[in-house]
């Protein structure tokens, strides 16, 4: 199986965890949510500067095959791979219309921002 990696949308993703992921903090959150708290870890236990690594990123260089090497910046993001890929069936008598602009997610969001207010 192919690794697929999805990025996460910060302001609209919901990661649920089988295990605590850290101390104190909820199994199942907003992404943004678990960015900031994987900040404050790496600011904590791994270097004063280390928010920088998710925000705007440390100068660098990169080679890939192929290329030449190359200045610019990196930084952290997280993504997603799942398990299984996503089959879309496309049958015309047995089709489901979902409205694009809601999400089985929008209650949970809306509980966990109010949660944070």
């Amino acid at each position: 199986m192919k690794d697929e990696w999805e990025h996460l949308n910060p302001e609209k993703d919901v990661v649920h965890f089988h295990q605590e992921p850290f101390e104190n903090l909820s199994r199942t959150q907003i992404i943004f949510q678990l960015l900031k708290e994987i900040k404050r870890f790496w600011v904590k236990h791994c270097t004063s500067s280390g928010s920088r690594i998710f925000d705007e990123g440390f100068e660098c260089f990169v080679l890939m095959p192929g290329k030449q090497w190359r200045t610019g910046k990196i930084r952290v993001r997280l993504e997603f791979c799942p398990d299984e890929v996503e089959i879309e069936e496309k049958q015309e008598n047995n089709r489901l219309d979902i409205n694009q602009e809601s999400s089985p997610l929008d209650d949970l969001r809306q509980q966990l921002n109010q949660g944070e207010n």
